[in-house]
């Protein structure tokens, strides 16, 4: 929503930003269902996954209350579209900071309990993230209802459901959306994998992922910021314009990487001893033993993840979509179908940080590739015609 708005944007087209963005929310309502349905069956998924049986029961609660409350996550994404697309991205920043803390404050009270509340363990931390997430809609949806911004994006004249315009969200916005999908399914497959193994691979590999996820979602920030500027710059300044915009965010991403490489490589003590604050014990010990190697792994491949983010976001800004989506199968297929295929009898655990890092590098090698050939630079997501702002 967020790259397609960013062309309307950059081709002058701001009337039609209104129509486009009500096309995202009727689709957030039109899949509802199927998120319910995924829920209804939430033990049935866990129980394929192998993993202890008293974790199942634990898992499918909060998978099925984030199901059941998915359309306040699906309009709080496709309403964020309008604010990194029409590069309002400090709003984003501030409605992200306030619902934080409304999680934060609601993980409080609905875990643990509070006065005449009782707590509800893992259940309430599911509510309390459902809870958050209809919020930043909210405040999004009141945003979005200033005069201002109706007037100048037809916000509130553009609501009717338009065939076209929803093709072209579909079209575009599918094989990114499946591309998400892909890279956590692959993700997942393997963590699953790994606790398989025994609660201990599973405690280490949380920790050293906990650590991996303060410097990736970041990296995902530069990757929405590069897909918009390159969307809107492609259209209004042409391709030289929008690589450069792509090389600063690349520099960017590798030097805030860089800084955590070194972290990983000099203070993984340091940065595990969080972990032991409170009643260490033989387990916990030898978990963030653990840690500290795959940290090593981390090392290896964060670079790569931040240059595939970045181009990878770049391409979809472009409208590379498709593209992105099948290095990403190709990728994940072929990471997972090594991984199982030659599995070995020991070191299970290393395998396959092994091919999470290797996996990872493949799709930078690809993403490096295709925005080097400069396909990307020819394309379009919207309508270039002179009636396109009378539409």
């Amino acid at each position: 929503t967020g790259a397609v708005i960013s062309q309307h944007i950059g081709a002058g087209q701001e009337k039609l930003v209104g129509k486009f963005l009500w096309q995202g929310v009727w689709l957030s309502i039109l899949v509802t269902p199927l998120y319910l349905v995924m829920g209804t069956g939430a033990e049935s998924i866990f129980s394929l996954t192998g993993q202890a049986s008293e974790l199942i029961p634990l898992q499918a609660s909060y998978y099925r209350i984030l199901m059941y409350g998915s359309t306040g996550m699906l309009l709080e994404s496709t309403l964020s579209g309008f604010f990194s697309g029409t590069e309002r991205t400090w709003v984003i920043m501030w409605v992200s900071l306030i619902s934080g803390l409304v999680n934060l404050v609601l993980d409080l009270i609905l875990i643990f309990g509070f006065g005449p509340i009782p707590g509800f363990g893992i259940e309430g931390a599911a509510v309390a993230s459902v809870l958050a997430l209809w919020f930043k809609g909210v405040c999004y949806a009141l945003l979005l209802l200033r005069k201002p911004i109706i007037h100048r994006y037809q916000i509130v004249s553009g609501w009717r459901l338009n065939q076209k315009h929803l093709w072209r969200l579909l079209y575009f916005g599918f094989p990114a959306g499946l591309m998400h999908l892909v890279e956590s399914g692959g993700f997942t497959a393997m963590m699953l994998r790994i606790g398989t193994y025994g609660d201990l691979e599973l405690r280490s590999s949380t920790m050293a992922l906990n650590f991996n996820m303060v410097a990736f979602i970041p990296l995902v920030g530069l990757s929405i910021a590069a897909s918009v500027l390159v969307g809107r710059h492609l259209i209004a300044n042409g391709p030289v314009a929008a690589t450069r915009r792509v090389v600063v965010a690349i520099a960017m991403g590798l030097v805030y990487s860089s800084i955590w490489l070194i972290a990983y490589l000099v203070f993984p003590d340091t940065l595990l001893d969080f972990y032991q604050l409170k009643d260490p014990n033989e387990g916990s010990i030898e978990a963030t033993r653990i840690a500290k190697t795959l940290l090593k792994f981390v090392a290896v491949y964060i670079l790569f993840d931040a240059m595939q983010l970045i181009l990878a976001g770049a391409l979809r800004g472009a409208g590379d979509t498709w593209f992105v989506l099948l290095a990403g199968l190709t990728a994940s297929a072929t990471a997972i179908g090594i991984g199982f295929g030659f599995e070995p009898a020991q070191d299970q655990l290393y395998w396959w940080w092994s091919i999470l890092s290797g996996w990872i590098i493949m799709l930078a090698v690809m993403m490096i590739a295709r925005f080097l050939q400069g396909r990307w630079k020819t394309m379009t997501m919207i309508e270039m015609t002179s009636s396109s702002q009378s539409e």
